[in-house]
């Protein structure tokens, strides 16, 4: 049986934005709320009916039946990133905080938000699955789905398979376990959404449970499946906008270069003077230096 180097728990860390999959999460989920609740109510103000606002939006964005998205093939990468009302979003955002953080603390951030997307996709094309093979009755037209659940099933599912034994800790010395918490979460899931959405619920829930198992086992076999992604932007940044400190060493070698040619040893000043004044120079600027250094330097200069 070969053995992982996950650890089993840990104290709670709050990494910085840029190394911080979770907080990128709940970002982006805030921005896709607020855009599209405040393009419902904008359009409300401007002397819309709430029919056609409704029409304008959740068809645009929301996943619906089978038979309607083939004409709206965009909403399966869009489904996810916004949700109905604010308290749906933000009961996901607690819970998606909980697993990201346990998740990136597990592994490491490039995990997180690849994981998350990844599910979104295949959580939502098990609900069209389900009801393009009529195993759901009730999705009719008008009937759309909105939110983050798969992929928050799946940050969940994942950590519990690396680290089965992780406790949340609350308090010093208190910690919950963490497959209750993800089992509290599932059953919830169901229970809300079974009644509206049935079938299609459970195919959702479903594919969010198999992405994260999938993915949790992949990284068990030293396999890094989300940091491609990463490294691939970072190729491009490179590319794209040259590094810093090379471009400081190279002007700094040529400012050298150019000094050197107009400041000559003359007037038995040595080489070796002039060279640690001109470093100085480029270590701490022209101000830095004394009365005596700028002296030296000026009658080096002088013809």
């Amino acid at each position: 049986m070969m053995k992982t180097a996950f650890r089993k728990s840990a104290p709670p860390l709050i990494p910085p934005y840029q190394q911080n999959g979770a907080l990128q999460l709940i970002v982006a989920t805030g921005i896709g709320f607020i855009a599209f609740h405040f393009a419902r109510v904008f359009m409300l103000i401007m002397g819309k009916a709430k029919e056609e606002v409704f029409d304008l939006t959740f068809p645009n964005i929301g996943l619906p039946a089978f038979a309607v998205w083939k004409h709206k093939w965009w909403t399966l990468f869009t489904y996810g990133w916004v949700h109905t009302g604010f308290f749906d979003w933000i009961s996901n955002v607690i819970w998606l905080y909980l697993f990201a953080s346990v998740m990136q603390n597990i592994t490491n951030y490039k995990q997180v938000v690849p994981l998350f997307v990844l599910a979104l996709l295949i959580g939502g094309g098990c609900y069209l699955i389900s009801s393009s093979a009529g195993l759901d009755g009730s999705l009719v037209a008008g009937n759309y789905f909105l939110g983050s659940q798969a992929g928050v099933i799946a940050l969940g599912v994942a950590a519990l398979t690396l680290a089965p034994n992780y406790r949340v800790h609350i308090t010093t010395g208190f910690g919950i376990p963490l497959v209750l918490i993800v089992g509290i979460f599932i059953v919830l899931n169901i229970i809300i959404y079974l009644p509206v959405h049935k079938i299609s619920a459970l195919a959702l829930c479903g594919g969010g449970i198999m992405t994260g198992l999938v993915y949790a086992l992949a990284l068990k076999g030293k396999a890094r499946p989300g940091e491609w992604i990463y490294d691939l932007l970072e190729k491009l940044q490179r590319f794209s906008s040259p590094d810093d400190k090379e471009l400081v060493e190279k002007k700094s070698k040529r400012r050298m270069e150019i000094l050197r040619t107009m400041y000559e040893p003359k007037q038995g000043i040595s080489q070796q003077k002039i060279d640690e004044i001109l470093d100085k120079i480029n270590d701490h600027g022209y101000h830095s230096l004394s009365r005596d250094e700028k002296d030296i330097l000026y009658r080096a200069g002088k013809d």
